[in-house]
């Protein structure tokens, strides 16, 4: 994109500046380095809460590998990890962009697509920078990972993987996915780094303080927790197990909600976390859908490969309960799709072209609003309308095949 070389030297120092800035005030990698700071002093950092009742629901493993920043002033540690955030989210559009047949496009086309892929995405990147999060980082281990996988190294693209998981679990929807393809040594490989990477902090404060850590983490993460099923406690989280109760139910949890009506029912809890489980069911076996091909073979095409892969990652914040909405940036491979088959695809009739691109504006808006008219956050918050944006995304992509791809071969 940056070709002229002052370009490039404008775009660093910009790029330093915004991270410098940036970086001056509190963000939550501030709550996981003083989980790691505990973590060092031999507490119990899952029995702590932070900065007004925030817990740390991140591995023990995760709070030792973050030990070398605490010795570090805290606005400098901020800085290292929005610049290593910044190279992760650099890599994870250069393995995107492996996936495209970029042969026949022009230095413009491939320009726009890296506009366009960069601005619809903007507010979900910008809310990982701003608050220091990992999520920029678990994408980065998956596409990574099956890279390495897929060129005959799953040893480390497994612990890539495995690492993934270890942090947040999110990365967990891999291994059925992986299985399928028949990719079942990396399977094994993910397993056995997994539990090396469970038990690996006990060098540090020995094996029963390490158990008793990984007890009270699994506690805290249980998926069957009351707080994880009907999950509204803050205003500010998303995905099915938040959208879900607002929606058929009058009273949640939730402090800070708006004096308005959003439930369109008043079902009891059980009912509630029945229908919860219901749809998060029928969303992962519509994966099926996107994998059409027999077990254990492989997808025909790289293209291919991405759209199931676009879904699978778009499952993440939706089925996975406490996701804030910067872990909807895990839509990017689906948005990315989406854009090269809106701009370089034969679509049939003028219609369905129109009615597409109305579509992916709606959803720009939907997942970027709070950038574009901020002072309206509470009511996009009351109403959970990143979630509306990934559900139509995830029809989006069901409905835009690859083989309308004017480049697949």
């Amino acid at each position: 994109m940056l070709t002229h070389p002052y370009t490039k030297y404008c775009a660093y120092l910009l790029i330093l500046v915004y991270v410098y800035f940036e970086t001056a005030q509190h963000q939550d990698f501030d709550i996981f380095l003083a989980a790691s700071t505990d973590y060092l002093h031999g507490e119990n950092i899952f029995a702590h809460s932070y900065e007004s009742g925030f817990h740390f629901f991140y591995s023990p493993l995760f709070a030792a590998m973050l030990i070398p920043f605490t010795f570090l002033p805290i606005h400098v540690s901020r800085i290292i990890w929005l610049l290593l955030n910044i190279f992760a989210l650099t890599r994870c559009f250069k393995l995107l962009k492996r996936y495209f047949d970029f042969d026949k496009f022009s230095k413009r086309q491939k320009l726009f697509f890296d506009v366009f892929s960069l601005v619809f995405s903007a507010k979900l990147i910008l809310d990982n920078f701003h608050n220091g999060q990992v999520t920029i980082f678990m994408l980065l281990f998956m596409l990574e990972g099956l890279r390495l996988i897929k060129s005959g190294n799953p040893l480390w693209g497994a612990a890539l993987i495995a690492l993934g998981i270890n942090f947040k679990f999110l990365p967990l929807v891999l291994l059925p996915y992986l299985f399928y393809n028949k990719q079942l040594k990396a399977c094994v490989y993910i397993v056995m780094w997994y539990a090396v990477f469970l038990f690996l902090p006990a060098l540090i404060h020995g094996w029963q303080q390490n158990q008793q850590l990984l007890k009270d983490w699994f506690a805290s993460i249980n998926p069957s927790n009351k707080q994880h099923l009907i999950d509204t406690d803050e205003t500010t989280l998303n995905g099915l197990t938040t959208l879900i109760p607002t929606l058929l139910m009058e009273k949640v949890p939730d402090m800070y909600a708006l004096p308005i009506k959003r439930n369109i029912l008043n079902l009891d809890v059980n009912t509630v976390t029945m229908i919860i489980n219901i749809v998060r069911l029928l969303l992962v076996v519509f994966v099926l859908y996107f994998i059409r091909r027999k077990i254990f073979t492989q997808a025909k095409t790289k293209l291919q490969e991405l759209w199931e892969l676009s879904y699978v990652f778009l499952l993440i914040p939706l089925i996975f309960p406490h996701q804030q909405h910067y872990a909807f940036f895990l839509m990017l491979p689906a948005s990315m799709y989406v854009i090269y088959t809106c701009f370089y695809t034969k679509i049939k009739g003028q219609k369905n072209a129109v009615t597409i691109i109305v579509l992916m504006v709606l959803v720009f808006l939907l997942t970027n609003a709070h950038l574009l008219l901020g002072e309206f956050r509470e009511y996009y918050d009351h109403y959970k309308i990143i979630t509306y944006g990934a559900l139509l995304m995830a029809g989006l992509l069901a409905y835009l095949r690859p083989s309308v791809v004017i480049n697949e071969k």
